[in-house]
């Protein structure tokens, strides 16, 4: 996925003026949803296969999330991970309604392979959206019966 030069000037004012003020309203919407108390704009998902937020904040623009998917991607490259795809796709569904969808596929690196450390399993960060919709996701995918890392584990180093 290339990302325009207005699109990575926006970044860096994000990371400056409101990359704290985005992760405390994720942190917020999270600690609801695990804890038990829900949450209007965060589902949680667990499965043996995944765990997976689903964060729809009504007060964040398209390119906020644009913003926090690409900072969490640099979060992951920071604990050894790589980035194996990412991409931009658009989907049309039968009623017409278009829907973007951006995502960073990552992997644990080679290095990460033992058995003790095998991290949280491939992570996608997927961000969706249209006029109307606006979502990110971040699932762990887990493989076989290799032991993980927990979720909520990620989530603290993304979340910091």
């Amino acid at each position: 996925m290339v990302r325009t030069i207005n699109f990575n000037a926006r970044y860096q004012q994000w990371i400056e003026k409101d990359r704290s003020l985005h992760l405390e309203m994720l942190r917020g919407s999270y600690a609801n949803e695990a804890f038990g108390n829900g949450s209007a704009d965060l589902e949680l998902e667990y499965s043996g296969a995944y765990s997976r937020i689903t964060w729809s904040p009504a007060e964040l623009r398209i390119e906020d999330l644009g913003c926090m998917m690409d900072y969490f991607q640099s979060l992951m490259l920071k604990n050894s991970y790589y980035l194996n795809l990412s991409d931009e796709r658009r989907e049309v569904f039968d009623t017409g309604l278009k829907l973007t969808i951006q995502r960073h596929y990552l992997k644990p690196a080679a290095d990460n392979r033992d058995a003790s450390d095998r991290q949280f399993g491939n992570v996608f960060i997927e961000h969706s959206f249209n006029s109307r919709f606006n979502s990110l996701s971040i699932s762990a995918n887990y493989h076989g019966q290799n032991q993980y890392h927990s979720f909520e584990k990620l989530m603290e180093i993304l979340l910091g």
